[in-house]
C-alpha cells in the first residue's frame, strides 16, 4: 500500500460513499472533480485545512470498502525520533476518531472504517476531524522536532 493508500477498489457500496464525498466537498464549495487524485481510479480526493493537505479515499479490503481520510504533517525528524514517537502516542490518547502514524519517514494523521453503514455526518466529522488535527499539529511538530513539513514537492527546505 503507497503512502495515501491508494488501490483498486470494488463498485459495492463505494457508489453511495463516493455520493457522500460528493455532498461534503459541494457544501464546502469544492469541486469533486477538480479535486480527484490523479490514479485514484476515480475514488480519492484531496481538500486544503490551513496549512494541510488532506486525501479522501475510498479503497477495497478483504472485507468490502473501506473509507480512508489521511493527511500527511512532517517527516521524521533526524535525531531525537524516540521523543518524537513518545509524543505521538502522548497525543494519540486524546484524540479522537483519527490517530498519528507513520509511513515510511512521514508522520500522518488517519482515520478509518468500512462504509458499511456509514452515514454523510459521521463521513462529514471524519474528514473534519483529521483536517482539524492535521492543521494543528503539523506545525507545532515541525517546531518542537525541527523536522521538515510535508510536501509533495521533494526539496529539502522547510515549507
Amino acid at each position: 500500500m503507497g503512502l495515501f493508500g491508494t488501490q483498486k477498489v470494488n463498485k459495492g457500496l463505494t457508489e453511495e460513499a463516493v455520493g457522500m464525498v460528493d455532498n461534503y466537498f459541494s457544501r464546502r464549495g469544492l469541486d469533486l472533480g477538480k479535486h480527484q487524485i490523479k490514479g485514484s481510479e476515480g475514488y480519492g480526493w484531496w481538500l486544503t485545512e490551513g496549512s494541510a493537505k488532506v486525501y479522501v479515499f475510498i479503497q477495497d479490503s478483504p472485507n468490502g470498502a473501506v473509507l480512508r481520510i489521511t493527511s500527511p504533517l512532517v517527516h521524521l525528524p533526524e535525531k531525537n525520533r524516540e521523543l518524537m514517537y513518545r509524543k505521538m502516542l502522548d497525543l494519540n490518547a486524546n484524540l479522537s476518531s483519527c490517530a498519528l502514524a507513520t509511513h515510511e519517514n512521514i508522520v500522518l494523521v488517519v482515520a478509518q472504517r468500512p462504509t458499511l453503514g456509514l452515514v454523510q455526518e459521521e463521513l462529514d466529522e471524519l474528514v473534519w476531524n483529521v483536517a482539524y488535527v492535521a492543521d494543528l499539529l503539523d506545525n507545532k511538530l515541525a517546531d518542537e522536532f525541527q523536522c521538515r513539513m510535508y510536501s509533495e514537492d521533494p526539496s529539502p527546505s522547510k515549507a
